[in-house]
């Protein structure tokens, strides 16, 4: 298996990669190195999990680094971006389901399965025993995945593009990803802010409940939570979105 790789371009804007409170850029491993050390990987915006791919590029592993403090210890890893390649979409859908539902769904599965059968009168004994088969579950497909990245997966064969630029070469989905990063900054942006209305008006009392004798539809709209804690952020990410489109276009 081939893929076309481009040459960097001289202004070309690489990834600054690391995360800080889980909040960062990540490099995914696409491909199991080649004879010369080199592999595909896909740069995420990382937000805990994967959430926008930002690039796919050719890289090589050219070193580790290790920082302790005083309470921890973090092991990083150095790259260097050899070429840039086109996004491929099943690598992205893999890693969603993968990220999104494979490992969220291991973890809490078990635990509302043992709840949920073993009914109330032991729900605290069904916790407990659906947390471990949780565990054990998580811990197997970490071991399958590790044995697929470092054993099965395919080894992608290099082919270099004749020039550096072409109707597929990523550029035009990185500056798409850009705009989609922001957006996302944003709306978690517009998460804390209707985190801190919620409570600001649960602590003056202002929070609407069906016992109001005047109900206000308004206050009942805007102060809901389910408009502070999905609609704010939602706006506000759209709302970036539609400006850094428009800003695009000109």
């Amino acid at each position: 298996m081939a893929d076309l790789l481009y040459p960097l371009a001289p202004d070309e804007d690489l990834p600054e990669l690391g995360t800080y409170n889980a909040i960062g850029t990540m490099l995914l491993h696409n491909s199991r190195a080649d004879q010369s050390g080199g592999f595909f990987a896909t740069c995420w915006f990382m937000v805990i999990l994967p959430v926008v791919p930002l690039g796919r590029y050719y890289v090589r592993v050219t070193g580790y680094g290790d920082e302790s403090g005083l309470f921890f210890t973090s092991t990083s890893t150095s790259y260097q971006i050899v070429g840039r390649s086109r996004i491929r979409w099943t690598e992205v859908v893999r890693t969603y389901l993968a990220a999104w539902i494979v490992l969220p769904a291991a973890f809490v599965g078990p635990i509302i399965a043992a709840v949920v059968g073993w009914g109330d009168e032991s729900a605290t004994n069904a916790g407990l025993y659906g947390m471990l088969v949780s565990l054990g579950l998580l811990a197997l497909l970490l071991t399958v995945f590790f044995c697929y990245r470092q054993f099965w997966r395919a080894v992608r064969e290099v082919r270099w593009a004749d020039t550096p630029m072409g109707t597929r070469d990523g550029r035009s989905w990185q500056e798409v990803a850009s705009m989609l990063q922001m957006a996302v900054l944003m709306g978690l942006l517009g998460f804390f802010a209707g985190v801190v209305i919620l409570f600001t008006a649960l602590a003056m009392g202002e929070l609407p409940t069906r016992l109001d004798p005047e109900p206000n539809p308004y206050a009942d709209t805007l102060l809901s939570p389910v408009t502070l804690l999905a609609g704010l952020p939602v706006a506000t990410g759209m709302v970036t979105l539609a400006v850094l489109a428009g800003r695009r276009r000109r």
